[in-house]
């Protein structure tokens, strides 16, 4: 077995590293949540509410600060994402001692794959489930009541189904990981599949933002989709 290519570390260094490692992780969340914040300004709320919503839908404010505070909101997820890469590099910088090789070539082949999927999610949830799910809310509503959303509330919903998507579209990794440890066999995902089908309905009732039957089908056909295009990518993923 290789060995760890690093010496023994007091605890002190230890704390010592982690400090400096999250004090750039910090700083560059901070630092990219402002340029965000400048280069998008305003235009951020409102290209949501263009792309998401019909012309016709009023977007609220309940409170004087909402704006404020939503719009920092905003900003803050921004500058998470675009620090991403550099939150990972540090948190790979401060463990690296500790790995071995072949855990270090593990992770260098994961930790991009990850980030790429949820970026793949993210995406798609934006072009298309997300301005779905939000037209046809609205629309299912005006039946009986004029919408009028508070904007912390919509966007909140926006950001639920951006994030969950992308979360959703780990699943790949997923199973390549269970693959690639023999934990399960392409045979057996294949023969179970309607057992991960109807788990994957059951999650999606579960998780959907709103009771009607529409959002929790297209959420679930999106689970189906990405997991049977794992069963064609796993072997490649890792």
């Amino acid at each position: 077995m290789a060995e760890i290519q690093d010496k023994e570390m007091p605890l002190e260094e230890h704390l010592a590293e982690l400090r400096k490692r999250l004090l750039i992780s910090l700083a560059a969340v901070g630092v990219l949540s402002v340029v965000a914040a400048l280069l998008f300004g305003r235009g951020i709320i409102r290209l949501l509410i263009s792309h998401f919503l019909p012309a016709e839908v009023k977007v609220i404010a309940l409170n004087p600060v909402e704006y404020a505070y939503t719009w920092f909101l905003l900003s803050l997820f921004f500058g998470i994402y675009l620090a991403l890469p550099i939150i990972i590099y540090e948190i790979f910088r401060f463990a690296e001692p500790g790995l071995y090789p072949n855990e270090r070539r593990f992770l260098i082949r994961v930790v991009p794959t990850s980030f790429i999927l949820f970026t793949l999610g993210v995406l798609f949830s934006f072009f298309f489930l997300t301005p779905f799910s939000a037209k046809f809310l609205v629309n299912y509503a005006e039946a009986t009541a004029e919408p009028m959303l508070s904007l912390h509330r919509f966007v909140s919903f926006i950001g639920f189904m951006l994030i969950s998507t992308g979360i959703i579209f780990q699943i790949p990794l997923v199973v390549a990981f269970l693959v690639k440890s023999e934990l399960v066999s392409m045979e057996q995902l294949r023969d179970k599949r309607k057992y991960v089908y109807i788990a994957f309905l059951a999650l999606s009732m579960t998780l959907a933002p709103d009771p009607t039957p529409v959002t929790p089908i297209v959420i679930a056909a999106t689970l189906i989709f990405i997991f049977e295009l794992s069963l064609v990518l796993s072997r490649y993923l890792l």
